[in-house]
């Protein structure tokens, strides 16, 4: 039955007390931001089956050229295992990721494909982010990647292609085996225009898509189908107002049918949140308009832990600018609770995972928190939303070194530690001769040691106090990167 619409005034600052690594309830919590000294962001972030984290996104900071996708595996710290830069000469944008039983799973686009303009792109990697294959898919025009899943025997891609007669572009899908080899290509849409911004698989083996279409007044509206795994559309249908509506995301209820989310223009003078239920033919259910006085987007819907569903996104409740948000609604749509992860500076949600400590991860970009203009920002919280500190936790991703690799189990200790103090590394074999360096928040080395094979302990006279990250190499290979406070 349909449902008149809801508006919850929600997004206010969180204020949390507390240790960096654990919330009042014990979980661990962390917020912490990756990159360089350019533009990088966070795309898509899933827990893995070992408790920790892979990411994806892009980057202006480093790579081959004006942009490369750029991919971060981190344990359940939130430290640094290895990253890693994926692309060539040309544009290059990371999308999503997912793990496999033998590594992962990268999709996004690029401007350097084999099929003419941009093309979507699908990368498998092994364990430790090295290239396994690499395909490219699309027509003669542009063809740009916006989602990715993963079926039983292979992979689907979503997006958008203005090639195959749509000038003004269409929903794009491609169908992949295990080893990338195209099974099937589909578009969906109309002449006018339609975009696919999000998928997602069914338990009946269906593909869900999430996206707008452009209506016959002008302004989108929002765009959800479901297709078979041979690719025969079994229905599509648009949901909107009088303005501008757009779904980003889309997932199954446990109360039947299936729940997207985006944003809408058509019942307020502010952009709104749009979150729509429907029936299992894709027919409106109900809606709920979530937001407040300032604009408000959402990029990602889950199924949350309870039976609900929790999705992150941005407001601009705060100063005027965007915020990270995270949100919790009931099965019905009905806003629980939310809050902000930032400090009134530019921020933004783009995905988010249930983890299995019954908590959450988080994953978009900051333009305060690191060192560069934008930084990929990722926050991990307890079963709540809640991290056990507001600070942010600083990795700069050392550009004039090669690739982290595998991660070592070197530490220092004691850290934090005074300035006064020598502290001394464990872990790494006594045969190895290492350099450490010390990088401040604002990625200058500002102390350097050379240890030869044994030499384990350096000194920290005269060092100003503070926040570093103690890069250590040998042989050019990145060990280990840690985190060090001087009191």
């Amino acid at each position: 039955m349909f449902r008149p619409p809801i508006k919850s005034l929600i997004f206010a600052f969180v204020w949390l007390f507390g240790d960096l690594s654990t919330s009042a309830s014990g979980h661990i919590t962390w917020r912490r931001t990756y990159g360089g000294f350019g533009s990088d962001v966070g795309a898509s972030v899933r827990q893995t089956s070992d408790g920790g984290y892979i990411v994806a996104g892009s980057t202006g900071s480093f790579g081959n050229g004006s942009g490369d996708i750029y991919v971060i595996r981190l344990d359940q710290f939130g430290e640094p295992i290895w990253s890693k830069t994926y692309g060539g000469i040309g544009v290059e944008q990371g999308v999503a990721c997912r793990e496999l039983p033998d590594g992962f799973i990268i999709a996004g686009s690029t401007a350097t494909g084999t099929n003419g303009g941009y093309d979507m792109t699908l990368i498998r990697t092994d364990q430790v982010g090295v290239p396994l294959w690499e395909k490219n898919y699309g027509t003669e025009a542009w063809d740009l990647c916006r989602s990715l899943i993963v079926v039983p025997d292979g992979f689907v891609l979503g997006g958008l292609s203005y090639g195959s007669g749509y000038s003004n572009g269409a929903a794009y899908l491609v169908r992949t085996d295990l080893n990338g080899d195209t099974l099937w290509t589909r578009t969906l849409g109309s002449s006018m225009g339609t975009v696919c911004n999000g998928l997602a698989a069914t338990a009946d083996a269906g593909i869900l898509i999430a996206g707008s279409s452009e209506s016959s007044n002008g302004f989108d509206d929002g765009f959800i189908a479901r297709c078979d795994l041979a690719g025969n559309v079994e229905w599509t249908n648009t949901i909107g107002g009088d303005s501008l509506d757009s779904f980003s995301s889309i997932v199954g209820s446990p109360a039947g049918g299936y729940v997207a989310i985006g944003v809408t223009n058509s019942f307020d003078v502010t952009q709104q949140i749009y979150l729509v239920g429907t029936t299992d033919l894709g027919q409106l259910n109900w809606f709920h308009l979530i937001g407040n006085s300032a604009d408000a987007g959402a990029s990602e819907i889950r199924g949350d832990h309870g039976g609900g569903f929790v999705f992150t996104g941005y407001n601009t409740l705060n100063l005027g600018e965007r915020d990270m948000i995270f949100t919790v609604t009931d099965v019905d749509g009905f806003f629980q609770y939310g809050y902000n992860y930032g400090n009134g500076q530019p921020a933004d949600g783009y995905s988010i995972d249930t983890t299995m400590d019954g908590g959450y991860v988080i994953a978009g970009w900051s333009e305060d928190y690191g060192p560069g203009f934008r930084s990929v920002y990722v926050v991990k919280t307890d079963t709540i939303g809640q991290t056990g500190s507001l600070d942010v936790d600083v990795y700069l991703d050392p550009t004039n070194l090669q690739e982290v690799s595998v991660r070592s189990s070197a530490s220092i200790f004691p850290n934090p530690t005074n300035y006064t103090r020598q502290i001394r590394i464990a872990g790494v074999p006594s045969a190895l001769c290492i350099v450490a360096n010390a990088y401040d928040l604002a990625g200058r080395i500002v102390r350097s040691w050379s240890l030869a094979a044994g030499e384990r302990e350096i000194g920290l006279l005269d060092m100003a106090p503070g926040s570093y990250q103690i890069v250590l190499t040998s042989d050019s290979k990145v060990l280990r990167s840690i985190h060090l406070i001087v009191q």
